[in-house]
């Protein structure tokens, strides 16, 4: 032991000696020359000795935080020390892989130095790895972390966070912060040589690929279903959305979501190009009728647009329900020439833009024109949703297929300037319409971001957050203007701007609120029942289908979990619209909001995670399974045994949600032509027109008319009569009602054939056969006399046994009006055409 000690004694005067050397040679000027051998041996040992001494902290420890030294947080050496490294800290180029021998030493040291909390965490150590409770979590989730601890769980940390950088950059200050990092690493190392049983993966980490996600008995669980699901991009949620209906299960599956368009397919384009013209014609009905209804002038003698503009519109809808309805097989439908879409795009852009009103209704043809406009757009909302909320100006939304948080999305409301954008562009976008009639709050568009858990892929298992938040725009809701500010809700757009000055009191700062919030605003506006009856179960369908839809891209593995947002629209039904859904979102503490939510979500995840499949009556937070799949044993038998079973589907099975189910005018079980059946006409063209300002003109008709109708409600016996006669003249009116539809589109106000000779123009017929009143060739219109087709009413009301003489000239004096009118028209129409 002497001679051990003097040993050590000679190291330091050694050391000493050193020193002394060096100092005198840094007395030195550069000028002088040192010729002496033995000093330059010796400036060449020193500068070796200052590098090994540079490089004592190279694992990442300081010489203060070496087992030999204790921590002197007050030194003022240790201070230096510490800036020292803080600057030198990142200037490596490497990645760290772990804890080096002195670190690892340096951290049992100090763990040792309490013995009793040491033997404690070698305990929590070996408990852990004999429970297989060992986790991992890539990135930073401090929410999952604490709720795994609380658990006995032991946390293995990945190589390249392995290391003493919170302590040397001076992250932790205080002692107790700096022991429990030091436990956390000895937890750490002790488990290092084990598997870990769970991993927690965050956005800004890469998934280990080490890792096989298709494996079934594989027994680590992982918060990924895969790193490329069909649902959370944009281009695979269009197409999810569109095969749907295969998934529907009523009040149980059923998805909700704006018309979408994928550009890689060029077919789709074309089907876009399709819906913005039917979207156009469907908008001008909707805006018309809107003006009128709140006696806005659009019909002004100044006007330069036909009406012609509006009776193209409704044919374009009628021909769209036909094909819908598939009775285009029988029938040929008119072609409408690019020129024709081009002419009535212009004038509907100045109509909808206020650049330019309707011409005068000199005929009195409007109220005919708006009763036929509300049936079609009645009759078209079971195909078309959206419909409710879409609006008049065709406004889409251009979004990138791979961009998210809002960037590169774009809006548009005229096909060129569309068309022109995707031409250009390079990327893959996906084209939506855009909600243009979306709820409000305060004049202000909001979204709601809604939590969803999968635990489970076969059988298919689903939970749903019963906590959400709203997002709000910084701006008043504007459709002139199309600035993101306005229309884009998300929170990585929004913080870019500040508030309007205009904004209401009421409105959160940070343009967020929680559920709870929402609800007392609903309570406040009498609204109590719509998030429990409309808003929550709207979304809870809307998830479980897209789920289905997607199940067969989804790995079979039950060891497998994923925390997915989607994003929702409330139109003012509070219905809700599925917007996209988003993989891994964002959980961090943005606003107070999501500083509060975020954390019980993270919390409530291991609660289903973790604790529900050990005990089934444990809490699960306020996750609530919406969907648990049913799963059926298979019986095998013979060939004999098999045997093909089904039922008759709904009339209302492809439609969204429960519609009536009604029959045509052109039903062909209803022949117009018995007398038996006419009340059933009647009845049929009550239940789609109204009679009083559709088909019925008193001021056309005289006072003979009016007598009539003022005869009807006297007594029940003539009013029953009375409607018997009114029958009869309304299968003639809606006879001439359709041919007269199917031809005044073709008016020359809609680009019409500038090379057309007579004998063509002859040739051309109507789609309706109106053999009882007009003859079928056109040519006879010049001469065709209205007493003809009143012989033919005065013989059809003769055969119906009618004994009121006054009642037959009544009809006969309004069929001959109407008559008068469709023949005047098909001169027109003529003369149009020959020139």
């Amino acid at each position: 032991m002497p001679g051990k000690k003097k040993k050590v004694h000679r190291r330091k005067s050694a050391n000493k000696q050193t020193t002394r050397t060096t100092a005198k040679n840094e007395k030195k000027t550069t000028g002088e020359e040192d010729t002496n051998i033995n000093s330059g041996v010796l400036l060449n040992e020193t500068q070796e000795l200052n590098k090994k001494r540079d490089s004592w902290d190279k694992g990442g420890v300081k010489r203060i935080y070496s087992p030999f030294n204790r921590f002197a947080n007050n030194s003022t050496w240790v201070a230096n020390q510490n800036k020292r490294a803080t600057s030198m800290a990142y200037q490596s180029t490497y990645k760290s892989t772990g804890l080096s021998p002195k670190e690892k030493s340096y951290i049992i040291c100090s763990c040792q130095t309490r013995s009793t909390r040491y033997l404690v965490l070698k305990n929590l150590a070996s408990k852990a790895i004999e429970d297989r409770k060992i986790f991992t979590i890539y990135g930073y989730c401090n929410a999952a972390r604490k709720a795994l601890t609380e658990r006995g769980w032991v946390e293995k940390i990945p190589p390249n966070r392995m290391n003493l950088s919170k302590i040397k950059n001076g992250t932790l200050s205080s002692k107790p912060e700096i022991h429990t990092e030091l436990e956390r690493l000895l937890l750490s190392s002790l488990v290092n040589k084990y598997t870990p049983t769970f991993i927690w993966h965050t956005k800004d980490e890469i998934a280990d690929t080490s890792i096989d996600m298709t494996n079934k008995d594989c027994t680590i669980i992982e918060n990924k279903l895969r790193t490329d699901a069909l649902w959370t991009s944009k281009q695979g949620l269009c197409a999810s959305m569109k095969r749907n209906y295969w998934f529907y299960i009523e009040d149980v599956s059923e998805v909700t979501g704006p018309r979408s368009y994928n550009t890689v397919d060029a077919g789709e384009i074309e089907d876009f190009a399709k819906d913005y013209k039917i979207t156009a014609c469907t908008s001008l009905l909707k805006w018309v009728v809107s003006m009128v209804a709140n006696d806005r002038p659009v019909f002004v003698k100044a006007g330069k647009i036909s009406l012609n503009i509006i009776v193209f519109a409704l044919n374009r809808c009628k021909e769209y329900l036909f094909r819908k309805q598939n009775r285009d097989i029988d029938r040929n439908l008119n072609n409408t020439s690019p020129g024709q879409w081009n002419t009535f795009l212009k004038k509907y852009y100045r109509i909808i833009g206020k650049d330019d009103v309707f011409e005068l209704d000199k005929e009195n043809k409007l109220p005919l024109y708006l009763g036929y406009a509300r049936f079609l757009l009645k009759e078209m909302y079971r195909y078309r949703p959206q419909l409710s909320c879409e609006g008049c100006y065709n406004i889409w939304i251009i979004k990138p297929a791979h961009n998210c948080r809002g960037r590169g999305i774009r809006m548009a409301s005229k096909l060129a300037v569309i068309t022109n954008l995707l031409n250009k562009a390079n990327a893959k976008y996906v084209i939506q319409k855009y909600i243009e009639e979306p709820l409000l709050i305060y004049e202000t568009k909001f979204d709601i971001r809604q939590y969803y858990l999968v635990t489970s892929t076969y059988p298919l298992v689903i939970w749903m957050y019963q906590d959400c938040y709203l997002k709000f725009s910084s701006q008043k809701y504007n459709l002139m203007d199309y600035h993101e500010s306005i229309h884009l809700t998300n929170n990585a757009v929004q913080r870019k701007y500040t508030n309007c000055t205009q904004r209401h009191c009421d409105l959160p700062q940070n343009n967020m609120w929680d559920s709870d919030k929402y609800k007392k605003y609903l309570n406040k506006i009498g609204k109590d029942k719509v998030w429990d009856n409309v808003i929550y179960p709207g979304m809870r369908k809307s998830i479980i289908a897209i789920m289905l839809s997607c199940q067969d891209t989804l790995p079979v593995c039950k060891n497998r979990f994923e925390l997915y947002g989607c994003d929702f629209i409330l139109d003012k039904m509070y219905k809700p619209w599925l917007i996209e859904i988003n993989s891994s979102p964002d959980l961090n503490h943005t606003t107070p909001v999501t500083a509060k939510i975020c954390p019980a979500v993270i919390s409530d995840i291991i609660k289903v995670v973790i604790d529900y499949p050990r005990n089934r009556n444990c809490s699960t937070g306020k996750f609530e399974c919406i969907y648990r799949q049913p799963m059926t044993i298979p019986r095998y038998g013979p060939a004999s045994d098999l045997y093909v079973r089904g039922y008759s589907l709904p009339d209302d099975y492809f439609y969204s949600g429960t519609i009536e189910h009604q029959k045509t005018i052109d039903d062909d079980s209803v022949d117009i032509e018995k007398s038996y059946n006419s009340e059933a006409i009647l009845k049929k063209i009550k239940q789609y027109y109204d009679l009083d300002t559709i088909m019925v003109h008193p001021e056309e008709y005289g006072s003979g008319f009016l007598q009539m109708c003022e005869n009807q409600s006297s007594s029940r016996v003539h009013s029953e009569q009375s409607e018997y006669q009114l029958s009869i003249a309304a299968t003639i009116i809606t006879t001439q009602l359709e041919e007269l539809m199917d031809k005044i589109p073709s008016t020359s106000d809609i680009a019409k054939p500038k090379h057309l000779s007579i004998s063509q123009a002859q040739s051309i017929k109507s789609e309706t056969d109106v053999e009882s009143i007009m003859k079928e060739c056109i040519s006879r219109i010049a001469s065709i006399e209205i007493i003809e087709s009143t012989k033919y009413l005065n013989k059809r009301l003769t055969s119906s046994n009618y004994s009121s003489v006054s009642s037959k000239n009544i009809i006969l004096e309004a069929t001959a009006k109407l008559v008068d009118f469709i023949s005047k028209k098909e001169k027109e129409y003529l003369c149009d055409w020959k020139q």
